[in-house]
């Protein structure tokens, strides 16, 4: 029976799950720390490619499975080389948490790169039961309505005037002060190099279970010869069963 069934089940890539033998450990340690850091820059290519595609519509979901897909992938080879359940474990939720950070940092992204201060003035408080008062706004300058709710604003009276930082896409909601991101940055960074010391434990791991093969015939010093010949007096033909 063969006690690592599991583990190869479960591994995508076939290619490097075939040349590993031939990789000393060193170099199968490079590739994982290689692979690590293009698992870690998966995430963060997202959070930038969504302040260009909104985060609401079908492309940006179609980045989110590709980048999921991805880390799904790196995982396979995870638990394949590492062999260890807290290693897979150790690299699921890094990788699910720089991805979380990504996509649900996406409002303080986009207020932090195209945000602006605009002067406006509440014209209708709503207050819900159990929720957050919100309030409606129009803009000081021109009268228009700012196109989405501000949240938490039970402090203001309808007729307050006041500055809000506000998407002039208006893809995301305005706010009273500016976004704060040195949390998120942190959190991610964490993660980040979380993901990058496991992937490479695990793949160092599985250098130490894969010593490189030897060459299947010793080297030879003729050019004209590229393998050893038989000597005298050695057999080199079927055995007929006589001595």
């Amino acid at each position: 029976m063969n006690v690592n069934a599991s583990f190869v089940a479960h591994s995508l890539s076939k290619g490097l799950t075939e040349r590993a033998p031939g990789l000393s450990r060193a170099a199968l340690t490079r590739t994982g720390f290689a692979l690590a850091l293009v698992a870690c820059a998966l995430p963060f290519a997202l959070r930038l490619l969504l302040l260009l595609v909104p985060a609401n519509a079908w492309p940006a979901y179609v980045l989110l499975f590709v980048v999921a897909l991805a880390l799904l992938a790196l995982l396979t080879e995870v638990n394949y080389f590492g062999r260890a359940w807290y290693l897979t474990l150790l690299y699921a939720v890094s990788a699910t948490a720089l991805t979380l950070l990504s996509w649900n940092g996406h409002s303080n992204d986009v207020l932090e790169a195209r945000g602006r201060w605009t002067e406006v003035t509440v014209v209708q408080i709503t207050e819900r039961p159990r929720r957050d008062t919100v309030c409606e706004l129009r803009r000081t300058d021109d009268g228009t309505a700012v196109p989405h709710l501000l949240d938490d604003c039970a402090d203001l009276s309808r007729g307050a005037t006041l500055s809000v930082l506000e998407d002039p896409e208006g893809e995301v909601r305005p706010r009273r002060s500016a976004p704060n991101t040195v949390a998120t940055d942190l959190a991610a960074g964490i993660s980040g190099v979380v993901l990058v010391t496991g992937v490479t434990v695990a793949f160092r791991r599985g250098g130490r279970r894969h010593p490189p093969m030897p060459p299947p015939y010793p080297p030879s010093t003729n050019p004209g010869q590229p393998y050893p010949q038989p000597g005298p007096g050695s057999f080199s033909g079927p055995h007929d069963g006589r001595p």
